[in-house]
């Protein structure tokens, strides 16, 4: 069997149009998985997406081994163990949490929590319903331990069988399959949640709908996936990491997205724009790396050396708050309701 990864083509995943226009072929710059893999545009509806795309029975070769993700085992996270008491106020005082007990919490801690508010809302969602809750593409159950571990009753969905085993020493409910394909009762959730998988997925229409089935009458769904109409992907192009060739098969602006919720179903209701130096000194990296040249060879080793680094983050930290107001983030993290619901 050949390394390089063959190529179908596609209609467009949002309206189904044949005619697109290529944009690029680039190389899988983050992970060296062999071929070049195009980036299209939809002539009909403006979607960007892979086209031609890795056929549907090589999907899986996408990802090595060392796949991240998939990879890494479940542990709770950072916020959860190093500022417990603090997060548990937020929690119980701020996101609707009210089992959870307060009663230990000091003068100290509430006011640590009132700094931490902002980051605890990005690490976890509002409570919901009776707190039933499914992560779509749960990879090794991060995710639902952090969510387990403050009275979430969790389940999952995850593609990669492995990662799933991992994501079942968390909970014993983790189905294996493509979102689009898993069958699950009907209004069963509160909360459906899919942190950077859609963009993954070769029929995203078929998974939504089926994740707003899911969802309970008043439930929510939280779909977070990169925005290639934010200031990276303007700036840095075919070099932007979040197209992540060939993984990343289809790449959302926030009217893209709306059009694909609302075409499943669904209602927007809020939409959180962030983004993270990383993210943009990542993209950087591959843009330098790409040109290879005197300067850039010397601006890479810059921008890789502990003092030169550190000072693009801070500059980066700064400039990038203005992402959020400018609706220019790095990802967009979408709030969806049924369609019709308060």
């Amino acid at each position: 069997m050949s390394d390089v990864l063959e190529l179908e083509a596609v209609a467009c995943p949002l309206c189904g149009a044949a005619e697109a226009t290529l944009l690029c072929a680039e190389h899988d710059l983050a992970l060296g998985v062999p071929g070049r893999f195009p980036l299209a545009r939809c002539e009909h509806c403006g979607l960007l997406y892979q086209n031609p795309r890795v056929r549907r029975d090589q999907l899986d070769r996408m990802y090595p081994a060392d796949y991240p993700p998939h990879a890494r085992d479940p542990d709770l996270g950072r916020v959860l163990r190093t500022r417990s008491a603090a997060v548990r106020w937020v929690l119980a005082h701020g996101l609707g949490y009210a089992h959870l007990d307060t009663s230990d919490v000091g003068p100290g801690d509430r006011l640590r929590a009132r700094l931490w508010r902002r980051k605890v809302a990005k690490n976890f969602p509002p409570w919901v319903g009776r707190g039933r809750l499914l992560d779509v593409g749960c990879a090794t159950g991060r995710f639902l331990q952090q969510m387990a571990s403050v009275g979430w009753r969790v389940s999952g969905i995850e593609l990669d069988p492995e990662a799933a085993a991992k994501a079942r020493t968390v909970t014993p409910d983790v189905v294996v399959g493509d979102p689009a394909e898993v069958g699950l009762p009907s209004a069963s959730f509160d909360l459906v949640t899919a942190f950077h998988v859609v963009e993954h997925l070769p029929d995203p229409a078929r998974a939504l709908r089926n994740m707003l089935a899911w969802l309970a009458p008043g439930g929510l769904m939280i779909v977070e996936v990169p925005n290639v109409g934010g200031w990276g992907g303007a700036l840095f192009g075919r070099h932007w990491s979040g197209l992540d060739f060939p993984r990343h098969l289809i790449h959302f602006t926030p009217a893209t997205m709306q059009a694909l919720v609302e075409q499943c179903g669904g209602h927007v209701v809020d939409a959180w724009h962030w983004s993270k130096p990383r993210w943009i000194i990542r993209s950087a990296r591959f843009a330098l790396a790409a040109r290879a040249t005197a300067p850039t060879r010397l601006a890479l080793a810059a921008l890789d050396s502990r003092l030169g680094g550190g000072l693009v983050k801070v500059a980066l930290e700064v400039a990038l708050k203005a992402a959020g107001p400018a609706r220019r983030g790095e990802v967009v993290r979408y709030f969806i309701r049924h369609a019709g619901a308060a």
